[in-house]
């Protein structure tokens, strides 16, 4: 269920709908209409693939949503080659999100009102120490089955029906982790060098390895 902030001013329109539609899509995984293709998380429950997403969600982006800004224009340009990846580009990043919510967040009946998807997903990085896109953590969420509340006002952002009290551990004051290189990026001896340089570590490209797909 998507509860609107205001009825006016919306350009996503029918996000209930959709939202069900994921929903409805969510459950032909498991056999309603012999539909196949899916991912598995760790803990066996079945989602959306992100290209099925997208398809539902084709405003979606990485940054968040695509929204209309103050010149009537959309945020983030549709043409790949000018804004870069879409959220196909990143399944690895999507998985990993969908696993870290499945496993410790519970959803709850009303929506948190007092952080956005901007904020949570500074709490996913550092726990997966993994970069984590505002967007991606936004796609993980609607294919989980949270409850969401969005419109144009909220610009890139999404807010959901998840239990706070669940987050509380993982936030920047009880848990302080760190981030990392995306998942989907390929870590290359480039990077490495220049990391290396700016931190003067000799050993920063072995351990930096471990981050090479």
């Amino acid at each position: 269920m998507v509860q609107e902030m205001d009825k006016k001013g919306d350009n996503m329109k029918n996000l209930k709908q959709r939202l069900e539609l994921s929903k409805k899509l969510q459950e032909d995984i498991y056999g309603i209409t012999g539909k196949s293709s899916h991912v598995s998380l760790e803990s066996g429950k079945k989602i959306l693939t992100i290209e099925q997403l997208h398809k539902i969600w084709p405003e979606l982006t990485p940054a968040g949503f695509n929204y209309t800004n103050r010149s009537g224009e959309l945020a983030y340009s549709r043409d790949k080659k000018v804004f870069g990846d879409t959220i196909t580009d990143r399944p690895r990043e999507y998985y990993a999100i969908a696993n870290f919510l499945d496993k410790n967040i519970s959803k709850r009946k009303t929506v948190d009102r007092g952080a956005s998807s901007y904020h949570y997903k500074h709490i996913v990085e550092n726990h997966i120490h993994h970069y984590v896109a505002n967007g991606m953590l936004i796609a993980a969420a609607i294919t989980c089955g949270y409850d969401m509340r969005y419109n144009n006002y909220c610009g890139p952002n999404a807010f959901f029906a998840w239990s706070t009290k669940d987050w509380d551990p993982f936030e920047y004051r009880n848990n302080r982790g760190h981030s990392g290189p995306p998942l989907d990026e390929e870590w290359t001896e480039a990077k490495s060098k220049r990391l290396k340089e700016l931190l003067n570590y000799d050993s920063i490209p072995h351990k930096l390895d471990t981050y090479k797909i």
